[in-house]
C-alpha cells in the first residue's frame, strides 16, 4: 500500500511540473526560442514542374492546432520562419492533388533548420460510378496578385481566338463586335509571355488562337516592376511551352459556319541544356452583322432624317510563325534568344442602303453606298535575355533587349450611288479611298535586379529605356474621270517620336504577419509630333511618378485578405492627336487634338479570398479614378455634317464590387460564375456644355463543366450584360448563350471538340446618342448561331505548362504619347 501511494504521489508531482513548465524537461513552451525553419519545394509527379501557391499548413503532434501556413512561390518554394521547438506535422495541398502528408518532424536546438527537399503532389483521381474522372484545374484561379485563367478548360473557346476564350473571364467584357475591355475601358496593356505585344490590344486578342495559349492573367493593379501604361491594367498571355526532354508537340484545325478557318502547331525539342519552340499559325474567319440607323438633324422648323440599313463582312487573316531557344550554361547563367514574324490582315466590307428625308417634306434621296476598310501588313519582334544568379537563392541580374515594329496601315474605299427608292443604281455620285500609315518601329533595353535581404525582406531595382518611332500619313484619293487623284485638302504627312526612360525599385517583406510590396517608378517622357503638311509642331517634355502598395493578410490556409493600390496612365494614340482634318464620309469628318493630356489613374483594391474544401470564393471591392479622361465627342457642324473627335474631362469614376468564384457542385460538375456590380460617373465638358454622365452597371459570367467520364464532357456558358451610359448616350442591355461538347480519344492523343456560339440569336446591341442639335439610334444584329468543329493532335505525348517571363517591357502598339 505504501508502495502504490508513493507511484500515485509522484505521478501527481509529475504531471504538476509538466503542466507548470509546459513540456517535460521544464522549459516554458513560452519562453523557448522562435527560431526554427522548415523549406522545401513542391513538385507535380508527372510533370516535374513546380507547383505554384500550393497550400503548406504545420501542425503540431500534441494538440493538432495550427502553428503557421505558407503559400509556395512561382518556382514551388515555400520557407516557414520564426517556429518553435518541438513535435510536428506537415499537410501540403492544391487544387487537383492528393494531400500529401509528412509526420513526426522535430525542430530542436541541433536541428532547428530543416529542409525537407522536394515535396511531390500526385494529380487527384475520383470513380464517379466506376468511372475514373482526373481532378480538374479550375477554369479561373485565384493567385495573389492575379486572376488566372486557364485557356485549355475552356472548352467553349475550341477553334477560336483569346476573344472567344475571354467571353467568359472575370473583370472582362466582350461587345458583339469581338472588342475586349476590362472593368468598363479598352485602355489595357497586352503583354504575351511578359513581353509587350507588336499590335494593339484587340487586334493581338483577335489573332492568337486560343489553343496555342495555356492561360491569361488579369492583373488589374500591377506592381511598380511593369509599365504603368493602360487604363486598366495588363492581360498577360501565357503560351504553351513543353518542357519534357525529347521531341513532342501538338497541331489544332478548326473550321466553322460561315467561312471560318483556322490551324496552328506547335513542335518542341529539349536537351539537357538547351530548349527550342517553334510554333506557327494561320486563320481565315469571317464574320456577318447587320446594321440600322437613324440620325435625326434638328433645324428651326425642319427636321431631317437619315436612315440606313447596312449589311457588314468582318474578315481576318492572319499568319505567324515564331521560334526560340532558351539555352541553360550552367546552374548561373542563362540566355534566351528568340523571334516572332507574321501577317495581320482585318478588313471589312459594307453596303448601306441610305434614304435622306426632311419633314415637313421638302426633299427625298436615296443612296447605295459600298465601302471597304483593310487594316493589314506585317510584324516582327527580336529578343535576347540574359539571366545571372548569384549564390544566394533568389539574387539575381536579369539583362533584356527588343526589337519590334509593323508595316502597313488602314486603306478605305467607298462608293457613293444616287438610287431611286428601290436602290437601283442610276448615278455615280462620288468614289473616294484613303490610306493612313500606321507603321512604327521600337526598341526597349531593360535591366533587373532582385536581392533577397533576409528571409523577411528583399529589394528590387530596375531600368528601362523604350524608342519609338512612328508615321501617321494620310492620303485621300478622288475617283475623277477615270482616275485616281489626290485630294490636297485632306492628305497630309505626320512623324511621331517617343521616347520614355523609367527607373524603379521595391520593397517586399513580411511584418507583423502581413505581407507587403511598396514601390516607386519614375518615368521621364520626350516626344515630338510633326505635322509636315502644315509645319506645326508639338513638342512634350514630362516627368511622372507612379507609385504602388500591396498588403496581405493570410488568416489561415483558407483566408486571405489583401489591399492595393497603384498609379497609372494611358497616353492618347498619335493618330488622336494630328490636328489635320480626315475625311470619313458625305456626312462626317474626324479631327485630332494634339492638346489633349494623358490620363492618370488611380486604382484601389481590396479582397477577400475563401477556400472553402475543393471551391473557391474570392470578393473584390474595387475603386478608380481617371484624371484627364479622354473621350470620342460628337459636334453638329455648321454645313449639317457631323464633327468626331476627341477631348480630355474633367475626371471618370467607377467603383464597384465583383463576386466570383469555382464551385464543386458534385464530383462530376465544376461551376464557375462571376458578377459585377458598379458605378460609372463622368464629369466634364462636352463641345462646351457641362456634362455629368452617372449609371449603375452590371454584367453576370456562369460557366459549367459536366464531366461524363475523363475524356468526355460538356461545358455551357452564358453572359449578361446590362444597359450602360456613354458619353453622349446610352447602351441596352443584351444576352447570349454557348455550348461546347469535347470528346478524347486514344489516350487523349486525339480530341475533337463541337461548340455553338450565340445559341439564341439573342446578342444584339442597341445604343442611342445625342448632342446639340442631333440624336442617332443604331441596332446591330451579329451573324448567330455560329458552329465550329476543333480537331487536337497531341505528338508524344505532349503536355504543357505556363511560362513566365521577367521583361515586363511595356506594350508597343500604337498608343503612344
Amino acid at each position: 500500500m505504501k508502495h502504490k501511494i508513493l507511484i500515485i504521489i509522484l505521478f501527481i508531482a509529475n504531471q504538476l511540473i509538466i503542466a507548470q513548465n509546459g513540456q517535460p524537461g521544464g522549459m516554458n513552451r513560452e519562453n523557448m526560442p522562435s527560431d526554427g525553419v522548415i523549406k522545401a519545394q513542391v513538385i507535380d509527379s508527372e510533370t516535374k514542374n513546380p507547383v505554384k501557391f500550393a497550400n503548406a499548413a504545420l501542425f503540431s503532434m500534441r494538440d493538432s492546432s495550427v502553428v503557421a501556413g505558407v503559400v509556395s512561390d512561382e518556382n514551388g518554394f515555400f520557407e516557414m520562419t520564426g517556429l518553435k521547438y518541438g513535435r510536428f506535422y506537415l499537410i501540403v495541398d492544391f487544387i487537383g492533388y492528393f494531400k500529401e502528408t509528412l509526420n513526426d518532424i522535430k525542430i530542436n536546438p541541433a536541428n532547428k533548420e530543416l529542409n525537407l527537399g522536394e515535396i511531390i503532389l500526385k494529380q487527384s483521381v475520383e470513380n464517379i460510378e466506376e468511372v475514373e474522372i482526373i481532378g480538374e484545374r479550375n477554369l479561373v484561379e485565384y493567385k495573389i496578385d492575379r486572376k488566372v485563367i486557364n485557356i485549355s478548360k475552356n472548352i467553349n473557346a475550341a477553334g477560336g481566338t483569346l476573344v472567344d476564350a475571354l467571353e467568359n473571364a472575370p473583370s472582362i467584357k466582350v461587345d458583339i463586335d469581338g472588342n475586349v475591355s476590362m472593368r468598363g475601358s479598352s485602355n489595357f496593356t497586352v503583354l504575351i509571355d511578359g513581353k509587350p505585344s507588336v499590335l494593339d490590344a484587340n487586334d493581338i486578342l483577335q489573332q492568337i488562337p486560343a489553343s496555342s495559349v495555356e492561360n491569361v492573367e488579369i492583373i488589374t493593379n500591377p506592381s511598380v516592376k511593369y509599365d504603368p501604361d493602360g487604363t486598366t491594367g495588363i492581360l498577360n498571355i501565357i503560351m504553351k511551352k513543353e518542357t519534357v526532354s525529347g521531341f513532342n508537340g501538338i497541331i489544332n484545325a478548326s473550321i466553322g459556319t460561315g467561312d471560318k478557318y483556322s490551324t496552328d502547331f506547335l513542335i518542341n525539342y529539349r536537351t539537357k541544356k538547351v530548349n527550342y519552340n517553334f510554333s506557327a499559325n494561320y486563320g481565315d474567319r469571317t464574320h456577318f452583322s447587320t446594321e440600322t440607323s437613324l440620325r435625326k438633324t434638328f433645324y428651326a422648323d425642319t427636321t431631317e432624317f437619315l436612315e440606313s440599313i447596312t449589311e457588314n463582312s468582318h474578315q481576318r487573316n492572319n499568319y505567324s510563325v515564331s521560334g526560340s531557344a532558351d539555352i541553360n550554361f550552367n546552374n548561373k547563367n542563362s540566355l534566351s534568344v528568340g523571334g516572332q514574324y507574321g501577317f495581320y490582315g482585318f478588313g471589312m466590307e459594307t453596303v448601306s442602303d441610305i434614304k435622306n428625308y426632311t419633314l415637313p417634306e421638302t426633299f427625298n434621296s436615296y443612296n447605295l453606298n459600298i465601302g471597304t476598310n483593310d487594316v493589314g501588313g506585317n510584324f516582327f519582334s527580336a529578343n535576347i535575355d540574359f539571366t545571372h544568379s548569384f549564390s544566394k537563392k533568389g539574387h539575381q541580374l536579369v539583362f533584356s533587349s527588343r526589337y519590334s515594329g509593323r508595316t502597313g496601315g488602314v486603306e478605305s474605299s467607298v462608293t457613293e450611288n444616287q438610287t431611286e427608292a428601290d436602290f437601283a443604281t442610276i448615278l455615280l455620285t462620288d468614289k473616294y479611298r484613303t490610306f493612313q500609315d500606321r507603321g512604327n518601329t521600337g526598341f526597349d533595353i531593360k535591366a533587373d535586379y532582385t536581392l533577397p535581404i533576409n528571409e523577411n525582406l528583399k529589394f528590387e531595382a530596375g531600368y528601362q529605356s523604350r524608342f519609338r518611332d512612328a508615321s501617321g500619313d494620310y492620303i485621300k484619293e478622288n475617283y475623277i474621270d477615270s482616275e485616281w487623284k489626290k485630294d490636297e485638302t485632306y492628305s497630309n504627312e505626320l512623324n511621331f517620336i517617343r521616347n520614355i526612360h523609367s527607373i524603379y525599385s521595391s520593397l517586399s517583406g513580411k511584418k507583423f504577419g502581413i505581407q507587403y510590396m511598396i514601390g516607386l517608378r519614375g518615368e521621364y517622357t520626350d516626344r515630338l509630333l510633326e505635322q509636315i503638311t502644315s509645319g506645326e509642331s508639338y513638342p512634350v517634355k514630362r516627368l511622372d511618378y507612379f507609385p504602388s502598395v500591396h498588403l496581405t493578410k493570410e488568416f489561415n490556409k483558407e483566408q486571405q485578405v489583401q489591399a492595393s493600390y497603384s498609379k497609372r496612365v494611358e497616353r492618347p494614340k498619335y493618330w488622336y492627336l494630328n490636328p489635320f482634318p480626315g475625311y470619313t464620309d458625305a456626312y462626317s469628318v474626324r479631327v485630332g487634338n494634339p492638346a489633349l493630356l494623358p490620363e492618370y489613374i488611380d486604382s484601389y483594391e481590396l479582397s477577400y479570398n475563401r477556400r472553402i474544401n475543393k471551391s473557391y470564393f474570392n470578393i473584390e471591392a474595387y475603386y478608380r479614378q481617371t484624371n484627364n479622361k479622354i473621350n470620342r465627342i460628337q459636334e453638329l457642324l455648321p454645313d449639317g455634317r457631323i464633327l468626331n473627335t476627341f477631348d480630355n474631362f474633367d475626371k471618370e469614376f467607377a467603383y464597384g464590387t465583383e463576386i466570383s468564384g469555382n464551385f464543386q457542385i458534385a464530383k462530376w460538375m465544376i461551376l464557375y460564375a462571376n458578377a459585377n456590380v458598379y458605378n460609372y460617373n463622368l464629369e466634364g465638358e462636352t463641345a462646351g456644355e457641362s456634362t455629368n454622365v452617372n449609371s449603375t452597371n452590371y454584367d453576370f459570367r456562369l460557366n459549367s463543366t459536366v464531366m461524363f467520364s475523363k475524356s468526355t464532357r460538356l461545358q455551357l456558358d452564358g453572359v449578361y450584360d446590362a444597359p450602360t451610359v456613354t458619353t453622349q448616350g446610352t447602351r441596352e442591355g443584351f444576352y447570349y448563350f454557348g455550348a461546347a461538347f469535347k470528346q478524347d480519344f486514344f489516350d487523349k492523343r486525339i480530341s475533337v471538340v463541337v461548340r455553338v456560339n450565340d445559341i439564341f440569336k439573342t446578342g444584339k446591341q442597341i445604343t442611342d446618342s445625342e448632342g446639340d442639335g442631333f440624336s442617332f439610334h443604331q441596332e446591330e444584329l451579329r451573324e448567330a448561331p455560329v458552329f465550329n468543329l476543333s480537331l487536337s493532335y497531341k505528338i508524344n505525348n505532349y503536355k504543357q505548362e505556363k511560362k513566365e517571363r521577367n521583361g515586363e517591357m511595356n506594350d508597343m502598339d500604337e498608343g503612344m504619347m
